[in-house]
């Protein structure tokens, strides 16, 4: 297995409810990401997600989608207010799953996924990826995602020398850049190429939307987003004229370096030119939509089904962690075994140091 977390090797009670049920009140619109080990080996997830909704806050299940691939099951926790599952999905190679999971997984895999679209449980794809063994799977992750609206976002990980994955050659490792290298290849040929350069210009109109709602999210994600057509997608380039935007943001990011006054107006004077076009006024006022997630925990079942975010993401690991970056990790992280934790990267670190010590 290559569980970044070392799962099963150090066995732990679950977290207790009541405790849960503490640290919870008084808080709203927050998201709660359910996940370490596996989640759904827990009789009472039903009730964790039915007490974190009537909270007023967001329940996203992540999961390895074995015990999901049971109907019944899953409508079970969709019944107690399950709205958003982050599912690990590496490809439709059965050969990695056996190499790297330990078992041949992709008829459940698949199965769990007709499951999540017949209930259209809003749905983030979180592959894996290693170099030598399914980084050829991007691809065909992403035209499945493309041709499932219940879909919203595709996660793309490369695998960090953290955890259980200590236990393959360390070349296996990618980082986010990688990642994107390996599926601008791969799209080369496509009716939309995807480059670096379009991912390069949205990060930053990313991040400037970020700034405007003081919001602080993983300087290592990097993001892209596409939009749906009949027969495949188009690229936000198509829509968003971003390398005229670009000039406008850079400009907004030295104003708000310099602490100049007035940044914010500033910023929509200079993009107002940009957005008049009738296509960009329709994903404006969907941005302002995204916007509204962003304050309320993300909720990615309510991203317009037309819309699929891409992001290349990776777990800080002790090699790459930067404790300036982590102060804008976004996550913390409750565990039973290092507690609470403000900043969910350095969690990773605490917790791998802590294996190898042993």
């Amino acid at each position: 297995s290559i569980c970044l977390a070392s799962a099963n090797e150090n066995p732990t009670a679950d977290y207790p409810v009541e405790r849960l049920k503490t640290f919870i009140q008084g808080k709203k619109g927050y998201k709660f990401d359910l996940m370490g080990t596996e989640p759904t080996m827990r009789e009472d997830l039903p009730q964790i997600i039915r007490m974190i909704r009537d909270s007023g806050n967001l329940a996203a299940l992540h999961t390895n989608g074995i015990k999901i691939a049971d109907f019944s099951y899953l409508k079970e926790l969709w019944d107690a207010g399950l709205r958003e599952v982050h599912f690990q999905f590496d490809g439709f190679d059965d050969q990695f799953y056996l190499k790297i999971r330990g078992k041949r997984l992709l008829s459940t895999k698949l199965k769990a996924l007709e499951n999540l679209k017949r209930l259209n449980i809003g749905t983030d794809l979180v592959a894996t990826i290693l170099r030598g063994y399914n980084d050829k799977e991007i691809i065909k992750i992403l035209k499945y995602g493309v041709a499932n609206p219940f879909v919203r976002e595709i996660f793309f990980l490369g695998c960090r020398w953290l955890g259980k994955a200590r236990d393959f050659d360390y070349r296996v490792c990618l980082l986010p850049d990688e990642i994107i290298d390996l599926l601008t290849e791969q799209t080369r040929d496509s009716e939309e190429p995807i480059t670096r350069k379009q991912i390069f210009q949205f990060q930053k109109l990313y991040f400037t939307l970020l700034s405007l709602t003081s919001l602080k999210k993983c300087f290592y994600i990097h993001h892209y987003l596409l939009v749906r057509k009949e027969g495949g997608y188009q690229n936000i380039h198509r829509i968003l004229n971003l390398a005229k935007m670009e000039k406008a943001l850079n400009r907004y990011k030295e104003n708000v370096k310099a602490g100049r006054r007035l940044t914010k107006p500033f910023l929509l004077a200079n993009l107002f030119p940009t957005l008049l076009r009738p296509s960009t006024l329709i994903l404006a006022k969907d941005f302002l939509v995204h916007r509204a997630l962003l304050t309320s925990g993300f909720d990615i079942s309510a991203i317009p089904s037309k819309y699929l975010l891409l992001g290349f993401i990776s777990a800080c690991d002790p090699y790459m962690y930067d404790s300036r970056i982590a102060l804008n990790c976004g996550k913390g992280e409750l565990s039973l075994d290092l507690g609470e934790q403000e900043l969910g990267a350095l969690a990773n670190c605490l917790r791998d140091e802590n294996r190898l010590m042993k």
